[in-house]
């Protein structure tokens, strides 16, 4: 049964990064969507590296203080693409009903751990008479319980738990799109390349180059501190601007590096994918993705539509609402809005 929205919790959804985190609650009403709250804070270098919590009782008296303050209760938390293993696995011979245990006794064949170490999850791809096309996500157990962990610990109750990328598939593709997108996630200290077909992930892969490389090579190039040089990247971007040559020099290796990568994972989908078709569309999200000029200069590399991601294309809100997030910010939020849209939607069925 639905449950009704008077006994409907309050469910915070927590991203984290090794460098910052962001926290964002959804609130709906009668089928609308409101955002109640949100914000956003740095998380210190060495508590969390590549998506693991390193430093964890650091990690707990930041978020203490956030779930103290916010009177936070419930939340929903999203797992680091760095650390998840993707795989497609075809299975011959079983109902639907038994996917669970055959995949279950599969682990090992498809993720290089011990199945007893591995936490995993699936959604179906194609099914044909003498096969199904299974999508296997898992991620190491100890990595999924010290995110659980730390939160209860500072004091809420993890009820809702997914990747990073399937929150933000949920919120940039748009519901009613079922063809081949690349979806490019540029952040601070890395870059996520992911495909989605038919509403579901069907690959991923992230590399350590992010935004803070962008600041450190306009640093050392031009001679300046961090901070001048990231005033210099929101600036000017990656457009050749008279006068700011140099950052526009300055920046061409490492957004040749992402288009380079780009293109290795668009041109592997073309020839391993069942339809042999190139991704239709390309969506960059993340707190680089506004980088000027980058959707452009990909657009003109690749042949493909790129664009800045809209996180809020599946949001459905009240007539004549705007949420407080400014819309050049908004695109941080990418991955807490469909963790929260994802989050609404388990809550609906009790």
């Amino acid at each position: 049964m639905r449950i009704p929205n008077f006994l409907k919790f309050p469910v915070y959804a927590f991203d984290l990064s090794d460098r910052s985190y962001k926290y964002l609650l959804l609130k709906e009403t009668k089928g609308r969507i409101e955002v109640r709250d949100f914000g956003e804070g740095e998380i210190q270098p060495g508590i969390m590296v590549k998506g693991e919590i390193i430093k964890p009782d650091l990690l707990i008296t930041l978020l203490k203080g956030i779930i103290s303050k916010k009177k936070i209760k419930y939340v929903a938390l999203a797992l680091p693409e760095e650390k998840g293993f993707l795989r497609t696995v075809r299975l011959t011979g079983i109902k639907e009903e038994e996917i669970g245990q055959a995949l279950e006794l599969q682990l090992e064949e498809h993720v290089p751990l011990p199945a007893a170490e591995v936490a995993f999850n699936y959604s179906l791809g194609s099914k044909e008479k003498d096969h199904i096309d299974v999508i296997l996500e898992a991620f190491p157990k100890k990595i999924v319980e010290s995110y659980l962990d730390v939160f209860y610990r500072a004091g809420a109750l993890p009820v809702y738990i997914e990747s990073e990328l399937n929150a933000a598939m949920r919120s940039i593709v748009p519901a009613d799109f079922k063809k081949a997108a690349m979806l490019i996630d540029f952040g601070r200290t890395r870059t996520s390349f992911s495909i989605v077909e038919g509403g579901t992930l069907r690959f991923a892969t992230t590399i350590p180059i992010g935004g803070l490389a962008v600041d450190e090579i306009i640093s050392k190039t031009l001679n300046v501190n961090l901070t001048r040089a990231g005033e210099l990247k929101r600036e000017n971007g990656f457009l050749q601007k008279k006068g700011e040559e140099g950052v526009f020099e300055a920046i061409v290796p490492i957004v040749s590096a992402i288009k380079e990568e780009a293109q290795k994972y668009i041109d592997y989908w073309q020839t391993h994918s069942e339809k042999k078709e190139a991704p239709e569309r390309v969506y960059l999200y993340g707190g680089e993705a506004n980088l000027l000029g980058l959707s452009e200069y990909l657009m003109q590399e690749t042949g493909i539509e790129v664009s800045v991601a809209d996180p809020w294309i599946n949001v459905v809100f009240p007539e004549k609402y705007l949420p407080e997030i400014e819309w050049k910010n908004s695109i941080r939020y990418t991955t807490p809005v469909g963790l929260s849209l994802n989050a609404i939607k388990e809550e609906e069925i009790l």
